[in-house]
């Protein structure tokens, strides 16, 4: 499965774990879910360490735009971390964190320490 989804209700968190193949469209559907789960709000943990793969560039621009359009239907989303290896693509982490900070309204951070990006989620204030 290239993207699956846990949900932490006592830390107000959902981690989003990608592994090769995956698409832009997976993404969207698993940030819908979020949505109809009543857990937008929620901090993010949005893990490519299984991705080595970029989509297009007309691919990720949509997944921003999308963001976008999330964020203007349902307010900010919560914080978002993205977590990479040395072996994720640079650009790949640029992207999410852009798409991270439009559906946010702030910054997402990138992390290569899986422990340290929880830490930094779980002490940020989310929304109800």
């Amino acid at each position: 499965m290239p993207i699956a989804v846990t949900r932490n209700d006592d830390l107000r968190c959902v981690t989003v774990k990608i592994s090769d193949p995956w698409s832009v469209e997976e993404v969207a559907v698993a940030a819908d879910r979020q949505v109809s789960q009543q857990a937008w709000r929620y901090g993010t943990l949005l893990d490519l360490r299984g991705s080595a793969w970029v989509p297009s560039e007309p691919d990720l621009m949509w997944l921003v735009t999308r963001g976008q359009q999330q964020h203007a239907i349902n307010g900010a989303r919560g914080p978002m971390a993205v977590l990479f290896d040395r072996d994720t693509p640079t650009s790949l982490v640029q992207h999410c964190l852009q798409y991270g900070s439009v559906s946010s309204g702030e910054p997402a951070r990138a992390f290569e320490d899986g422990a340290a990006a929880v830490e930094w989620l779980t002490a940020r204030p989310v929304a109800g």
